[in-house]
């Protein structure tokens, strides 16, 4: 499955994709997400998705459910905590940077950012610096599957083999550029550094 929305939505509204992404991520096995100016749902505090859903709301002209929303979010995250699963997760820094809700809030959501990087083994978090070289222009993105007895990937029949061959591909040359285990904790405590002077 792949997805390249920002402010989630569907014809139903955003609460009703983010509960259908609950059984979703359950169902898949590997997932690998690329995130330019917003983190991964998967790693949000109640926090820091209560304020990015409160924006959406606003700009999208909608009823403020952003309380519900941050709660079916956060439900989604119990995917983390699946025995056999594999996530792989790139993120600009600038996704560090950029201040959602307060500078309280980017703390916290900071810290608990450094406690699934040391936390959580099946859980890969790469993070490109501000001045990597730009290999693959993309916007956020992520995408999901399953694999049979063999360690093979299955093929979603529905899928557009093309797009999945071009996600990949990017994901792939932008996992180049990235710098993991005490890298990301040294990008990770200058972004925690930066929102704690700040102080907005």
């Amino acid at each position: 499955m792949v997805n390249t929305s920002r402010c989630d939505t569907t014809d139903r509204g955003p609460e009703t994709l983010q509960h259908f992404l609950i059984p979703s991520e359950s169902d898949t096995i590997n997932q690998r997400s690329y995130s330019t100016k917003l983190l991964p749902g998967l790693f949000q505090t109640h926090d820091y998705a209560r304020a990015f859903f409160d924006r959406c709301s606003a700009v999208m002209d909608m009823a403020d459910d952003s309380e519900a929303l941050a709660l079916a979010r956060l439900q989604r995250q119990t995917a983390l905590d699946l025995p056999g699963y594999d996530f792989q997760m790139l993120i600009d820094e600038a996704a560090l940077r950029v201040t959602v809700g307060s500078s309280e809030v980017m703390t916290t959501q900071i810290r608990h950012l450094m406690n699934i990087l040391t936390a959580r083994e099946h859980v890969r978090i790469g993070i490109i610096p501000l001045n990597a070289e730009l290999l693959a222009p993309a916007d956020s993105f992520d995408f999901s599957y399953a694999t049979d007895s063999d360690n093979k990937r299955i093929i979603d029949p529905f899928e557009n083999t093309d797009t999945v061959e071009l996600v990949e591909r990017t994901f792939d040359l932008l996992a180049t550029t990235a710098v993991y285990g005490e890298g990301a904790h040294a990008i990770l405590a200058r972004a925690l550094a930066s929102h704690t002077e700040s102080g907005i």
